[in-house]
This record gives C-alpha cells, structure tokens and sequence, in this order.
C-alpha cells in the first residue's frame, strides 16, 4: 500500500514537471514569434519610403513600445537613488528624454539598413528571464544582437507579458553603457544639469 502511494506520487511529480517543460516551451516559442512578427512590421516601416526620417522613426517607437520597458531601463541607467530624487512628473519627463535619446540613437543605424537579413540564433530562460540572441547578416560581417526579456510579476497596461530591458550589440549592453556615460556627467553636474543635456539633444 505504501509503495503505491510512493509511487503515485512519483508519477504526479513527473506530470507536474512535464506540464512546467512543456509551458516554459510553449512561452519561449511565442516569444519567438512575436519577436519576429514585430520585427517584420518594423522592417515594413523602414522600407516604406512615404514616411520622412522622424515619421519613421516615431512610428518604430510606438511599434516597440508595448515590448519595451522604458521606464525600467531609464530607471536602471540612472540609478536607483537618483531615480528616486525625482519628482513623480521629472521622472516621467526624464523616461520621455530617455526614449527620445535612443530613437535618434538607432536613426543613424536605420539610415544604414539595405535589407539585411535578422534570425534568430538561440534562446535561453532562467527563471523570470530569457536571453533572445539574434544575428543580422551585413555584407561585411555578421552582428550578434542580444535581446534580453523579463516577466513582471504582474502584467503592466498596454504592455507584452515580456518585456525588454537591455540589448546587448556586439557584446556591448546599452543598460550598462548609458549608466556609465550618465555616472560620470553627475560626477560633476546635477540631474536638471543631465536633463538639460538630454533635452537639447532631442532638438539637435
């Protein structure tokens, strides 16, 4: 009798585990291919030729914008203490600079594009985190671009159940490279000081 208790439990174990491989696989495909359906629409966006540089531009943010987290990333690049320095309405101003700054940053490596191909290369998971590696295939070299996702605990309005909070190009993280660059402009400025800069970059 206990043996077939033991056993039962076994097999109830090994189910559960099944059906968790089986979600985590399930997840990850769609995450594929809703990576890839976004990707598609954003390549339809820059070869369309009607949309001036700025149209298109805008037009990719809002594309991207349910499966970014922008306000995490300006969060995470700027620093938790100086973060919450901000008032509530400085921060949502300076997450609008922030996304600002990284469309005219991808402007110029857009204006580049002549149709080169972008696939998927490997997908890994750790927990609440998945690590998208993709290729794009230029004439001259291959690029590795990683794309990397989390899962908020609770899903947020108007956004994927995945969502993006760094991007590694070429081994170089954006998260990590625009908290260096704004670490050391507060060495010796303040945050209105940093504000002001992003600001007029918008302009420029």
């Amino acid at each position: 009798m206990m043996f077939k208790r033991v056993f039962i439990k076994i097999l109830l174990v090994i189910s559960i585990l099944g059906f968790s491989n089986n979600v985590l696989a399930n997840e990850q495909d769609n995450l594929k291919a809703h990576f890839l359906e976004e990707l598609s629409d954003i390549i339809k966006i820059i070869d369309n030729k009607q949309f001036t540089k700025d149209e298109r531009n805008t037009k990719i943010v809002n594309e991207l914008t349910p499966m970014f987290d922008f306000k995490l990333m300006a969060k995470l690049s700027l620093g938790k203490k100086k973060w919450m320095s901000l008032s509530k309405e400085a921060q949502v101003e300076f997450v609008t600079l922030y996304v600002e700054r990284m469309k005219n940053s991808y402007s110029s490596k857009i204006d580049s594009y002549e149709d080169e191909e972008v696939k998927i290369t490997d997908i890994k998971r750790k927990k609440n985190r998945i690590s998208l590696e993709t290729e794009i295939a230029t004439a001259e070299k291959n690029l590795k671009v990683v794309y990397k996702f989390y899962k908020p605990k609770k899903r947020k309005n108007n956004k994927d159940i995945w969502l993006i909070y760094d991007v590694e190009i070429i081994g170089i993280s954006i998260l990590k490279a625009d908290k260096a660059q704004f670490k050391e402009f507060l060495r010796t400025n303040t945050i209105e000081a940093l504000m002001e800069a992003l600001a007029k970059q918008k302009t420029t």
